[in-house]
């Protein structure tokens, strides 16, 4: 179904959830209004967002090349999860949508990267913009740098900060 042209009843829902999707719409405020639509009078809204350039292999991918070669453009980001970021922009957002005193938290969880995946590289991070322009030369030099990074441990954490915001309609 499309989120931002929901085929759903005006105020059906005791609670609505988007964790790290309407942040992908093309169009995102429009997502956060049908949300809003389908959520009965004082039910609740949940929105999660990434802090900044998303997490776990894509958030150290990014770093990693930023390092390695600051001269190139990185992987942009949705529009909303620019747009979003901040809790104060962040609530705004949520409250033009049609929610009333969001509440925005912070949450960090250590996405834990075996490092014996790295002798796969292209299953690791071949999923994302950034790997795909990378010549093989490149990729070994982001291999080599993730493996220096985690020394001698197996697991290397990757800090991963979300924005969870929950609203009332």
């Amino acid at each position: 179904m499309n989120g931002e042209a929901l085929e759903l009843p005006d105020a059906g829902f005791e609670a609505v959830f988007s964790i790290f999707g309407v942040i992908m719409f093309p169009n995102w405020r429009k997502g956060l209004a049908e949300m809003a639509r389908v959520t009965r009078p004082g039910g609740y809204g949940v929105v999660a967002t990434w802090q900044d350039r998303g997490a776990a292999t894509f958030l150290l991918l990014g770093q990693v090349r930023q390092k390695l070669f600051p001269e190139r453009e990185g992987m942009s980001m949705p529009e909303a999860v620019t747009a979003l970021h901040d809790p104060q922009d962040f609530a705004r957002e949520l409250t033009i949508a049609g929610y009333r005193d969001p509440k925005i938290e912070y949450v960090t969880h250590e996405y834990e990267l075996d490092v014996a995946t790295l002798a796969t590289p292209d299953l690791l991070f071949g999923t994302s913009p950034d790997w795909a322009t990378l010549n093989v030369a490149e990729k070994a030099a982001v291999v080599a740098e993730v493996r220096q990074m985690a020394g001698e441990r197996r697991i290397l954490p990757i800090p991963s900060t979300a924005l969870i915001a929950v609203a009332q309609r």
